[in-house]
């Protein structure tokens, strides 16, 4: 059975894209069932490499290009154990924000790679809930990095973005820091989202992938979710789907997930509430580090994009998680590699400097005949 694989950034619309695509009759897309089982399997490539990471399923800061190929190897060719494999499908059912809980103790699978395994569980989840759909999936949040292996493998995978400063904000206040309890450093934020826009610049043209950009969605869903239909070859949607309640991949009564409110169908009011909510320096400070992405994305800054924003910012860590403060602190040392990566995009020198090979992950994508925009002011 055909499988599709939503990723991106959290608070990207991601939940969003997911459920309308659950709501055809061919489909099924679970929200969030496999977390664990994505980031345990890159934590286990990084325990063979001898690796160390805070973030398994990180920024791609420290990720060589040399390093991504040889995860792309890893996850076709490393075969996991019967005893390995009963300890990850132990976990697979129990992440957080989400979660196929329903299925602990039912998901038997025998030795076999990591696609053997996406496949497996994936294909239990739908057969308990919707067993006649052509294509099956689920969506799962910061797992951009298995797209390269997804692909290879012949599996269709789609790509949200959303406006950096509506992530942060959405990701700053409400609902969602209500249910997590406190706040991520605004950089962590930042260095995600550039992540993730690596990806979607990267993949955009590739036929197995479909990019889409979480403003487009909401202002012109059914234009869209057309667009999708077609790419996956699929018979139409309900008609009038977006304007009627819609379910969760259980069948149960979906009720969005804004920070903000309750949403039963697709609403764009939110789109720039960012203007309000995000202080004047912390909206400079986010387009200064993600100047080039937002212009590849068609993202509008509302400022220059001064490297002033990233000297002179002082972040308020109240309520931030300290031990993320550790590695995204707005420190001496992170504010130099961010001027770095600002002095290399002046420069249109996208060549990764050994000390910080994530700086550009995929650097072709800004290599053009003409420049792109890039920060400006002292260096």
């Amino acid at each position: 059975m055909a499988q599709l694989f939503i990723t991106g950034m959290l608070r990207s619309g991601t939940t969003l894209i997911q459920t309308l695509l659950t709501n055809h009759p061919q489909l099924f897309v679970g929200y969030q069932p496999f977390y664990q089982f994505y980031l345990e399997c890159k934590q286990r490539f990084l325990d063979i490499q001898g690796i160390n990471r805070f973030l398994p399923l990180g920024d791609g800061l420290e990720d060589s290009l040399e390093l991504r190929s040889q995860l792309n190897q890893w996850l076709e060719e490393y075969v996991y154990s019967e005893v390995d494999v009963a300890t990850l499908m132990a976990s697979a059912t129990q992440a957080k924000g989400g979660g196929a809980r329903e299925l602990d103790g039912l998901l038997h699978c025998e030795s076999g790679t990591f696609i053997d395994l996406h496949a497996e569980i994936h294909h239990t989840l739908a057969s308990r809930y919707k067993p006649e759909a052509k294509l099956i999936g689920a969506k799962e949040v910061l797992c951009e990095e298995y797209v390269s292996a997804l692909v290879a493998q012949g599996l269709r995978c789609l790509i949200i973005i959303r406006d950096p400063r509506a992530v942060i904000a959405s990701a700053s206040f409400g609902r969602y820091r209500d249910s997590v309890g406190d706040r991520y450093p605004i950089l962590m934020l930042i260095r995600l989202w550039r992540k993730s826009a690596a990806y979607w610049l990267k993949f955009q043209t590739h036929p197995l992938v479909h990019v889409l950009r979480y403003e487009d969605l909401v202002a012109h869903p059914t234009e869209e979710l057309e667009k999708i239909r077609m790419w996956l070859e699929l018979s139409p949607f309900l008609s009038d789907l977006i304007n009627q309640p819609l379910k969760d991949h259980r069948g149960q009564l979906w009720k969005g997930n804004s920070s903000f409110e309750d949403k039963h169908s697709v609403q764009a009011f939110s789109v720039e509430s960012w203007k309000t909510l995000l202080r004047n320096d912390e909206i400079s400070l986010i387009e200064a580090c993600t100047m080039l992405e937002m212009r590849a994305l068609g993202y509008e800054p509302i400022n220059t994009g001064s490297v002033d924003s990233i000297e002179d910012f002082v972040e308020d860590i109240y309520q931030v998680r300290h031990n993320y403060l550790e590695y995204y602190e707005m420190n001496n040392t992170n504010k130099t590699l961010e001027l770095q990566r600002c002095e290399f995009a002046s420069a249109n020198n996208y060549v990764n400097p050994p000390q910080a090979p994530g700086l550009f992950l995929f650097p072709e994508v800004f290599q053009q005949d003409s420049p792109h925009p890039a920060p400006v002011g002292r260096i």
